[in-house]
């Protein structure tokens, strides 16, 4: 998913980092969590909040101890989300899909996972479609 959103930005190098801020910072409906939130144990601050340098609270220790309890706490809320949402998934599935039941002698197609090998076409350019509401 990222690559297919980056691949919109390709010849705009000025945009690629706005654009990975934007992705990192966006929050993902099956983890309901942030990227940057996964990574960091909190939310992003927006660079436009820090108007003067923060003030050390405490020492590299209790900044450890803190970081290892939030990323604790975010990944196994993010585990359960995530268990949840593949049992949607699921149910969803399991409601649109039936039994296929083969005979012998029925033709089926097979799949080939040596076709398509080779170049990636993920970041190639595509064109930006701007939506003018």
């Amino acid at each position: 998913m990222l690559a297919e959103y980056l691949g919109h930005y390709v010849n705009e190098d000025q945009l690629v980092p706005f654009a990975t801020y934007v992705y990192h910072t966006t929050l993902h409906s099956d983890t309901g969590f942030t990227p940057f939130e996964m990574l960091f144990g909190r939310p992003s601050t927006f660079p436009s909040a820090l108007k003067k340098p923060p003030e050390p609270q405490y020492d590299y220790d209790d900044c450890v101890s803190e970081l290892r309890s939030r990323l604790q706490t975010v990944h196994h809320h993010a585990h359960k989300n995530l268990i949840a949402s593949k049992g949607t998934s699921k149910e969803l599935y399991d409601k649109t899909s039936g039994e296929v039941k083969f005979q012998l002698r029925d033709k089926v197609l097979l799949f080939d996972e040596t076709v398509g090998r080779g170049i990636s076409h993920k970041l190639m350019d595509r064109p930006i479609h701007y939506n003018r509401d």
